[in-house]
Order: structure tokens, then C-alpha cells, then sequence
């Protein structure tokens, strides 16, 4: 299982659909024709997801490993039990996490590192806008970022980033991403095209936060 939704029996159907998703995607050549490529994975990074709830925790670990250069053996389970009180999904019925809770463990969790770090979740009106945020992000802070797929029923985590220029000095487009998936490819580059970040179709948490999300792209973003 790889999603954050709620509702079991709708993820079980959907797995087959990322099964392929994931098996027909070409991986880019990442540094071919750029002008700029980063890339903070390594093999140690990857955490795969334990069970059905944990694709935001599992991402958590991710990137924490990644802001920590090395393996924390962090807890997926203690991670979901932080996310769940602090994000904006009803606590009597939810399984996983969402936006805010995941940004509150990344931030949390990376106090156990010696670059304790601020994330927030941004939401965009366009995948461009919210690739050109996250690249720009990760080449400043060289910090890892989260991405909401699956309209929101996933978690995964952008680790590098290739463009034609170096996306805090100049103007740039973004040509591909790595992105490390707990519930599938530990480490695999995408075009900007092809990467799975798309709109947040959730509609289970607050109002307020329902509003927020709904129909944007949201990503989990370093602020330092």
C-alpha cells in the first residue's frame, strides 16, 4: 500500500495503476544537456514504507536521513503517532497523515540532526510553480522536499533536481527530478513532464485546510 488516503479498499485498486505508472516511465538522463544537477541520495536514505498508513513517515525518515547524511533508524510507527495529533484529519477515523502533519514530523524529526530545519507545506496553482519553488529550495538549502501525489493519497520525496541553470542565481527551467518513492523506486530520475506531482483532490480533513489544498499542487518545503 502506498497512499495516505483513508479508505483501504480504494488504495488497494490503485496499486496496479502505480505499478505501471512506475514501470513505463523512462528515467531521464539527469545531467545530459543541463546546466545544473544536484542530487542528495544515497542508498542509506531510503526507508520503504511498513505498512498501509506510513507512506507520509516513511517519507519523514527519508528525508531526515538525507538532511543527517546518514541512516537515524528513525521509527516509522513514532512518526505517524507525532503526525497524527498535529495534522488536520479527524483522529477517530483517519489512518495516515496529510500536509500539515507531515510538515510538523520533518520539522520535529529533523532536530535530531545537526541541521534542525523548518518545513511548511506550500500549495501552487501549477505543477511549473511548484517544481520551480521545490528546485529552488533544495539547490539553496540542499534539503530534500516533499511532494503530495496520487491527487494526495501519496507521499514521496524529491531528493535531486537537474535545470538549465543553477536555480538560485538565475533563470531557469526545470528539466527532471530523483525522487525517492517508499512504496516503489528508491531512487529514480523523472522528466518535469512525467513527474508524478499533480493536483491535492482530498477532501478530508478541515474545511479550512480542505480549501488550502483542493484542486493545488502541495509540497513539503525547507525553509532554511
Amino acid at each position: 500500500m502506498y497512499a495516505i488516503r483513508r479508505r483501504p479498499s480504494r488504495l488497494a485498486l490503485l496499486s496496479p495503476v502505480v505499478a505501471l505508472w512506475l514501470a513505463t516511465v523512462a528515467a531521464p538522463s539527469a545531467g545530459a544537456a543541463t546546466g545544473y544537477t544536484r542530487d542528495l541520495f544515497f542508498s542509506g536514505s531510503y526507508e520503504r514504507q511498513v505498512d498501509s498508513r506510513t507512506c507520509t513517515a516513511a517519507s519523514t525518515a527519508i528525508m531526515v536521513n538525507l538532511i543527517a547524511h546518514h541512516d537515524l533508524n528513525l521509527s516509522q510507527l513514532a512518526i505517524l503517532r507525532y503526525e497524527q495529533p498535529r495534522d488536520a484529519l479527524n483522529d477517530a477515523v483517519q489512518r495516515g497523515s496529510d500536509p500539515l502533519g507531515w510538515s510538523r514530523a520533518v520539522t520535529y524529526f529533523s532536530r535530531y540532526t545537526a541541521h534542525p530545519t523548518i518545513y511548511r507545506w506550500e500549495a501552487y496553482p501549477t505543477k511549473s510553480a511548484a517544481l520551480r519553488r521545490a528546485a529552488v529550495q533544495l539547490a539553496a538549502t540542499g534539503k530534500p522536499v516533499g511532494f503530495l501525489v496520487q491527487h494526495g493519497r501519496h507521499a514521496v520525496v524529491m531528493t535531486g533536481v537537474s535545470a538549465s541553470a543553477d536555480p538560485t542565481k538565475r533563470p531557469f527551467i526545470v528539466t527532471a527530478v530523483a525522487i525517492s518513492d517508499p512504496y516503489g523506486y528508491s531512487h529514480r530520475w523523472y522528466t518535469a513532464s512525467t513527474v508524478g506531482l499533480n493536483t491535492y483532490l482530498e477532501t478530508d480533513a478541515t474545511a479550512t485546510y480542505d480549501a488550502a489544498w483542493y484542486g493545488k499542487y502541495v509540497i513539503i518545503v525547507p525553509q532554511d
